[in-house]
Formats: structure tokens, sequence, C-alpha cells
């Protein structure tokens, strides 16, 4: 819910974004000041700080549930290379590539398998193909559209106006392509991470909030 509530606001940013492109272009041509250009990009600003908060929001509840997971198939014998602590520090290591998370929730997908009998051998099952599609969707893409070439990642280190202004004015359409892809990526996650907690409440039985 979270998620997807980060993905939202990422939407109505972008296209906020898109609806300043004239206010952009004006500044950048010296038809404007400043004052006037920061003024119009206030709702904008506002939907960039909501998606931040809820984006962090859902981290922290990502994490605490991936971290009950691994403790619940610890204690049943079932822990893997990937503890329940890794499930808050995998998503710092490597930065903005989420290689752990995807390893963790693979692992915690085979081992929360309902079929296979508790004490039995589970790391040779098989994770759900939705993993990597979250995978590809949440990280590569994302670091792909972040380095591609006129993203304006790297701008921004003088007048902070101006390279805003700048952003807007190139890469509207990109910054609308990378919210889609924000929301996609948490439509995915969402199925999932239903799929895995269920999975997981026909092993244990337990209710996970």
């Amino acid at each position: 819910m979270l998620s997807g509530g980060s993905a939202l606001a990422a939407l109505g940013g972008a296209l906020a974004s898109r609806s300043l492109v004239g206010e952009a272009e004006a500044f950048l041509a010296g038809t404007t000041d400043k004052q006037q250009f920061v003024e119009s990009i206030v709702p904008f600003a506002l939907l960039t700080v909501i998606q931040l908060v809820l984006w962090v929001a859902a981290a922290a509840v990502v994490m605490t549930w991936m971290f009950r997971i691994a403790a619940n198939h610890r204690v049943l014998h079932r822990g893997g290379t990937w503890g329940p602590a890794w499930g808050i520090g995998g998503w710092f290591l490597p930065p903005m590539l989420y290689v752990i998370p995807l390893l963790m929730i693979r692992e915690l997908w085979k081992a929360a398998d309902p079929g296979t009998p508790v004490g039995s051998e589970w790391r040779g099952n098989r994770a759900s193909p939705i993993t990597v599609v979250w995978f590809v969707i949440y990280s590569v893409i994302p670091l792909a559209i972040m380095f591609s070439p006129g993203s304006g990642t790297f701008s921004g280190l003088g007048n902070q106006e101006r390279a805003m202004a700048e952003g807007i004015a190139e890469n509207s359409e990109l910054t609308l392509f990378a919210a889609l892809v924000s929301i996609a990526g948490a439509v995915v996650f969402a199925v999932m991470a239903r799929q895995l907690t269920a999975r997981h409440q026909q092993l244990t039985g337990e209710l996970l909030g």
C-alpha cells in the first residue's frame, strides 16, 4: 500500500513536471525571474516530498516483513545464506542495486514452500519467476534511466533553480516513464509479497501484519 502510494506520488510529480515545461523554459530564457519559477514548482516539490516520505515508510515495512520471515525460517531450521539482518542491511549493499534483496527473497520463497516437510532439504526448490521480474522493473530499468544520456542525474551542482528548470524542460517525458516504471514495480512487488506471505503462512500458521 505504501509503495503504491509512493509510486502514485511519483506519477503525480511527473505529470506536474510536464505541466511546468513552459514555466521552466521561460525561466531559462530569462522572461520570468527566479521567484516566479520557484512559486510555480511548489506543487511539484510537495509531491516529491510526499513520495520520499511514503517510500521511506514502505521501505521500513518491507524490511520488517523480510526480517520476520527469515527469523521464522531460522526457528524451523530453514535458515539460509541470508539471515534476518540481511532483510535490512541488504537494501544498502550495494547501493541502488538490489541484488541482495533479490537473492534473499528468492531464498525465502524456496524456504517457505509448505509442501516441503520440516527438516527436509528445501534449497533445491524453485523460486517464482516473479522475483526476477520485480528485480528488473524495480532495479535494472530505473538504473538504466538514471544513467541514460540526457537524464540530468549529475546536473545541479551549481545553480539549483536553473538545474531544476533544465531537468523539467529536458526530461519531462523520461520522468513520466520512470514514474510508470515505479508503479509497475510497486504492483509486481505487491503481488510477489502477497504470494510469499501466503506460502509462509501455510508453512508456519503465523499471520504476518
